[in-house]
């Protein structure tokens, strides 16, 4: 991958981490009715936050499973070819470096959102 396609993808990584924090905070908090009260629970509320709740997740999986798609698309196809010692067969084995750097990207965005907000955010209430 050209070096330019790696830093937009890794700026992409980065503010998608730093986003989908609050999106997975608040996907989680309809799926738990936290906002409800346990003693009156009706299903035909609340159970719809819940669901709501697991669609957003579904969506987040989704919408990330989409883009390490394209950032696989878009890195080198090159495989490497190793040859077994023991059998002397040849076998193939993809690269995944592009994958990798890209989830750490998504996590350390994660990271540097929940680190604002516990040390800035949180602090200054």
């Amino acid at each position: 991958m050209c070096w330019w396609k790696r830093l937009v993808f890794s700026v992409i990584s980065l503010i998608w981490g730093y986003i989908s924090l609050d999106y997975l905070y608040y996907s989680f908090s309809k799926l738990a009715n936290t906002k409800g009260n346990p003693e009156y629970y009706s299903p035909e509320s609340d159970g719809l936050y819940q669901l709501l709740g697991f669609f957003m997740f579904l969506i987040w999986f989704f919408i990330t499973a989409g883009y390490l798609f394209i950032v696989r698309k878009s890195s080198n196809h090159i495989d490497l070819v190793e040859e077994d010692y023991k059998t002397g067969k040849q076998t193939f084995k993809k690269k995944w470096t592009d994958i990798v750097l890209q989830s750490a990207f998504i996590i350390t965005g994660l990271i540097l959102r929940w680190g604002y907000v516990v040390y800035i955010y949180i602090p200054d209430l």
